[in-house]
């Protein structure tokens, strides 16, 4: 039996807000790794699981990297940190709001 909170269902305007937040908290820390809070990344309440699967999205398309993993049984990386790709998203006019629409 799964004990794990659905994904919550969110518009694509929801989920396009969330990636810029966690591209921009990267960017803000370039090129330190961002600390990944288990209260913000985690996967016990349905926003927190959003924020974590949008990270992995983010990750999997190549605009951050995920390092580290807890051993609580779920996946969660400890840090992220943007990607060359990443920061022309965020510098090159135009493609964030390309890629992820306001």
């Amino acid at each position: 039996m799964n004990s794990l909170p659905p994904l919550p269902e969110r518009s694509y305007e929801e989920i396009s807000r969330n990636r810029r937040k966690i591209l921009r908290e990267a960017y803000a820390c370039y090129p330190e790794y961002a600390y990944c809070d288990p209260e913000v990344f985690d996967w016990h309440t349905e926003e927190a699981r959003a924020n974590l699967f949008d990270l992995y999205y983010l990750s999997d398309s190549g605009l951050i990297h995920c390092i580290g993993s807890t051993t609580t049984g779920h996946r969660r990386p400890d840090f992220f940190m943007l990607t060359p790709a990443g920061a022309d998203l965020l510098e090159i006019p135009g493609r964030l709001d390309e890629r992820f629409p306001a």
